[in-house]
């Protein structure tokens, strides 16, 4: 059992009594939001019915329009989840993991972990010959190189802000961290079931990732850690090694261009390396080591409690 950290106690004193189902519903709709917008702007005829999905979108849009748009409309979600968990759930900066003197620390850790997460991955597509793989460089515009660096800071912050700090301290209010990290990874890994190639190894593959994020979550009590995990994951994988991140369109503005050929259990076939077996045991070893990192602040947790309530 892992013991409440600061914001998860936090989240106890202030929270508001919500029907979690409909707390939940209600997230969903906002991640939604952005690409319903955006698929009513692009695609003529979609008040007659035309369904704005991703693959109806970037069929209007070039690959790194359609990527950009989609990171910077999840500028509207980030306020509308913060909005959400401030006036409906009554929470404050504290209980959403908003207020740790080491931000900038924990981004930089954050940002390591994903990088050499995904470099793992990228290495053994090389190694075990999955992938045609090229230096494009000299190709790349260092403004838009940087554009789409902090999209995809928007987005894994967003992200994380909905899922870790919002619904994980909500569900560990109610029934306890381990609950919390299994009931909030679920859900991420639900919201991609839309995208294109999402089969059953994906949908593991972003369990693991979403217990991943938790864990450095509950381990570091500040969102920012897990939002630049997953920011420089998904930066590094799309931007650095040219690989198509969670079935989405592949940018044109990569360092490298990587072209999955292999074995599609190896490469993750249309949904990327996020589908891959390649990166499953990364994750394993991963979330293996979290887990005693975790154990290690439960105990720290239950220490300071004890010495707070004597």
């Amino acid at each position: 059992m892992f013991e409440d950290n600061l914001s998860i106690r936090e989240t106890k004193k202030v929270q508001k009594n919500r029907n979690a189902v409909l707390v939940t519903i209600f997230l969903l709709f906002i991640v939604t939001l952005p690409q319903i917008l955006l698929g009513v702007i692009v695609i003529p005829g979609v008040l007659q019915g035309v369904r704005p999905g991703p693959e109806e979108i970037a069929r209007h849009m070039s690959a790194d329009a359609y990527i950009l748009s989609v990171l910077y409309g999840t500028i509207l979600a980030s306020i509308l989840f913060y909005l959400f968990a401030r006036k409906y759930l009554n929470r404050n900066n504290a209980s959403l993991g908003l207020k740790s003197n080491d931000k900038l620390k924990n981004y930089i850790k954050g940002a390591i972990i994903g990088l050499i997460m995904m470099t793992g991955v990228f290495l053994q597509l090389k190694i075990y010959d999955q992938a045609q793989i090229s230096l494009n460089y000299k190709n790349v515009s260092p403004a838009i190189f940087f554009v789409f660096l902090i999209g995809w800071m928007l987005q894994g912050f967003s992200e994380e802000l909905m899922c870790r700090s919002i619904l994980m301290n909500y569900f560990a209010a109610y029934n306890g961290v381990k609950s919390a990290i299994i009931s909030n990874s679920l859900i991420f890994a639900i919201m991609h079931i839309g995208n294109p190639g999402f089969g059953l190894l994906a949908f593991i593959n972003l369990f693991l990732m979403g217990v991943i994020f938790s864990l450095l979550f509950y381990i570091s009590d500040d969102i920012f850690m897990p939002a630049a995990a997953h920011t420089f994951w998904n930066f590094s994988q799309a931007n650095i090694y040219g690989i198509s991140v969670s079935g989405l369109s592949q940018t044109s503005t990569n360092l490298i261009k990587t072209k999955l050929v292999g074995n599609s259990y190896l490469t993750g076939g249309v949904f990327g390396v996020e589908a891959s077996f390649l990166t499953l045991w990364i994750e394993v070893i991963v979330v293996i080591i979290f887990i005693n990192a975790a154990k290690k602040k439960s105990k720290e947790e239950a220490s300071k409690f004890a010495l707070e309530n004597n």
